[in-house]
C-alpha cells in the first residue's frame, strides 16, 4: 500500500568504479558534480523501502538522450544491484551482480518489473524493486510510478497505493508534492518527501520558483513550453499513453483524455 518513488535525473552507462566515477554517467554539463547526489537519492529510497515491508520502491525515468535507449529507472536499478544495494537491503536472487554494459541502441521497454532487461546485463535482486521507464518530467514521475504500482502490484490491477513517498532534490518538494500530487488528487497528507539537494543548490532556486509556478498554472503540463520540453527528451519517442489498451483503461476507472500527439 506503499508507492516509494525515486525520481531520475541521469543515466549511469555502467563501469568498473560503480557510479564513482562521473565519466560512467551521461549528464548535461550543467549537472556536474550532480552524481553522488543521485546515487544518494537511490540509497534514501532502498532505506525507505528496508523500513516497510509493505511498500514498492520504483526508480522512475525515460531513455531521455540519443546515445542510448537505457532509461533514467533502469540505469538507477543497475547502479543500486551493481552496488550490492550497499547491505541496506538483502539480495535475494543473485549474490554477486555483473557490471552494466556501457551502452545499448536497443529499443527501451515502455515499463518494466522484470528482473531481467534487453539493454542490461544486470538483473535486479529484490522483488519489491521495480522500474517504469516512459516518463520524462517531475509530474510523470509521479503519474506513470502510480499507474505501474497499479498495474503491477499484488493482485494486478487490484489497488492504487494509500501512501507515497517521493525522493529528489529538496528544492523540488513544491513541485512535486504542492503542484504534481495536488494535480493528480493524492491526499498531501499521505505524502512524505524526502529531499537530497546537490551542490550549488542557490544557483537554481530562482529558475525552480520559476517552474514551479508553470505547474501550478498548468497542472498536467498541457502548455507548449511543458509539451516542448519533454519532446525534447523523448529522442526515442517512447509511449506517453497511461494506458497499454481501452482495457486497462477502463479497469483505471480514471477518465483521460488522448491528445494530438499521443500524451494521455
Amino acid at each position: 500500500n506503499h508507492l516509494i518513488i525515486v525520481c531520475c535525473h541521469a543515466i549511469w552507462a555502467g563501469g568498473p568504479t560503480k557510479g564513482q566515477d562521473e565519466s560512467e554517467w551521461i549528464i548535461e554539463s550543467w549537472k556536474k558534480g550532480e552524481t553522488p547526489t543521485y546515487t544518494e537519492h537511490i540509497k534514501a529510497g532502498l532505506r525507505a523501502l528496508r523500513d516497510d515491508d509493505r511498500s514498492v520502491l520504483i526508480f522512475s525515468g525515460g531513455p531521455t538522450v540519443s546515445k542510448t535507449s537505457l532509461s533514467e529507472g533502469r540505469s538507477y536499478a543497475d547502479l543500486a544491484a551493481a552496488n550490492s544495494y550497499w547491505d541496506i537491503l538483502p539480495i535475494t536472487l543473485e549474490s554477486n551482480p555483473p557490471p552494466a554494459s556501457s551502452s545499448s541502441s536497443s529499443s527501451s521497454s515502455s515499463s518494466s518489473s522484470s528482473s531481467t532487461h534487453a539493454l542490461s546485463r544486470i538483473s535486479l535482486s529484490h522483488p519489491r524493486i521495480l522500474v517504469e521507464e516512459r516518463a520524462l518530467d517531475s509530474y510523470q514521475n509521479i503519474l506513470f510510478s502510480l499507474i505501474h504500482f497499479w498495474r503491477s502490484c499484488g493482485d494486478h490491477y487490484a489497488h492504487w497505493p494509500t501512501h507515497l513517498t517521493i525522493v529528489s532534490h529538496a528544492f523540488k518538494r513544491r513541485r512535486l508534492v504542492s503542484a504534481h500530487c495536488a494535480a493528480l488528487g493524492f491526499p498531501l497528507e499521505r505524502v512524505r518527501f524526502v529531499g537530497i539537494n546537490p551542490p550549488g543548490v542557490p544557483e537554481v532556486v530562482e529558475n525552480e520558483e520559476r517552474a514551479v509556478e508553470e505547474w501550478l498554472r498548468d497542472p498536467q503540463g498541457q502548455s507548449a513550453g511543458l509539451k516542448g520540453k519533454r519532446h525534447r527528451r523523448n529522442p526515442w519517442r517512447v509511449s506517453q499513453a497511461l494506458f497499454l489498451d481501452e482495457d486497462e483503461r477502463r479497469k483505471s476507472g480514471i477518465g483521460t483524455e488522448v491528445v494530438d500527439d499521443g500524451e494521455e
